[in-house]
């Protein structure tokens, strides 16, 4: 690596990660490159390599940054600690459909630096006041987690893929489910209210969070 000369742009590794992050909020995830974001900060793509060793060490720095976005302002102590998690969750799902071609990237790591590691403390905290051991805490969190980052890319994707059919011609026809053949699917098809991605969302957190807790107590206390 050559040496910095008197004349190259002085940048922060701040500035950097907050260049890529909108380049990927902008242009998705496939166009960020090292070449890319030198361009959009007017540098070349060497200068980038004193702050950021390469791409995956790019994307690391972007988890981190994503993760430091999560809100934790509207946690109240004083709440039961079930309504603490949900909110919890909610609060993660948000900053991911802030930066929502970022979710891959989440997905892909595991979160190890004190960034990423605030929303997993944060969880686990509220997790112990509901009576969790720590085994169960950290099955917990990685189950939550899962469910958050999961459901987020799957809406993600399921409105892109709406964009993507925008002035397609309409396919029509019929699925070719038969009511005699799945007599279950056609009941719920019938007689269920689409609920919305986000009211979706909280049921099954509210499901997944009351159910780790439950099963923890009644392992405990058989007689429950």
């Amino acid at each position: 690596m050559s040496p910095r000369t008197a004349n190259t742009p002085v940048l922060t590794r701040a500035q950097i990660v907050g260049a890529a992050i909108a380049v990927v909020d902008r242009d998705g995830l496939a166009a960020l490159s090292m070449r890319r974001l030198a361009a959009e900060l007017g540098v070349g793509p060497m200068t980038l390599y004193y702050h950021v060793p390469d791409k995956a060490g790019l994307e690391d720095l972007i988890f981190d940054a994503v993760m430091g976005e999560v809100d934790f302002s509207g946690d109240d102590p004083s709440l039961d600690p079930e309504e603490r998690a949900v909110a919890l969750g909610h609060a993660l799902r948000s900053t991911l459909l802030a930066h929502p071609h970022t979710v891959p990237i989440t997905l892909s790591r595991s979160a190890r630096t004190p960034g990423q590691l605030r929303p997993v403390e944060a969880m686990l905290g509220i997790l112990y006041e509901m009576g969790l051991e720590p085994t169960d805490a950290i099955a917990a969190v990685d189950v939550i987690g899962q469910y958050v980052f999961g459901t987020t890319l799957a809406y993600v994707n399921h409105v892109a893929d709406q964009d993507a059919a925008e002035g397609a011609p309409e396919t029509g026809g019929d699925s070719g489910v038969e009511p005699a053949d799945f007599p279950h699917l056609a009941r719920a098809i019938a007689e269920s209210e689409y609920l919305g991605w986000d009211e979706m969302f909280d049921r099954g957190l509210r499901a997944l969070v009351r159910g780790l807790v439950v099963d923890r107590l009644e392992r405990d206390d058989p007689h429950r």
